[in-house]
């Protein structure tokens, strides 16, 4: 997950949180898929020792039999899934706000940010550019400065 620099304590709780749970949810379901790959080989070395090979109907046997076996350890862990995103819903609305606040602020540091570097600072340093926009001038450039660019995008249409 990413991990922002200025990560508050709250985030931090919630990301943590939502790694433990998918690290949880990977460890459940290689060890569900070791045990049906397991099942499954076993099953097809008894069908094939007593009948000579093995259908798609002989695993469909198997498979419910696999479904009737884990059925237990299914809800169990459906069960453990809920709670576990129950209890991170608290920590991801803390989050979640935290978030908005980070934003706002950096919003506000950003407008500081650009005044600070006197982009506002003083109109006649401006001259007109291209289509009513303003183009600042370098401090060498004489202020009877003529802009050409939009004469010398016209003359290519």
């Amino acid at each position: 997950f990413y991990i922002p620099i200025d990560e508050t304590p709250q985030e931090r709780k919630y990301r943590e949180l939502r790694e433990d749970g998918l690290r949880c949810d990977h460890e459940f379901w290689l060890d569900n898929n070791r045990r049906f790959e397991l099942g499954k080989e076993e099953f097809e070395r008894a069908v094939v020792g007593r009948v000579g090979g093995c259908t798609v109907d002989d695993l469909s046997v198997y498979y419910k039999q696999y479904q009737v076996e884990s059925y237990e350890r299914h809800l169990k862990y459906n069960r453990y899934v809920w709670r576990r995103n129950l209890a991170m819903v608290g920590p991801g609305i803390r989050a979640w706000w935290q978030e908005v606040w980070r934003r706002r602020k950096r919003k506000g540091q950003a407008v500081a940010m650009f005044s600070e570097q006197g982009f506002f600072d003083r109109e006649e340093d401006l001259a007109p550019g291209a289509a009513g926009t303003t183009v600042r001038l370098p401090p060498d450039v004489k202020k009877d400065h003529v802009d050409r660019r939009a004469e010398k995008i016209k003359s290519y249409y």
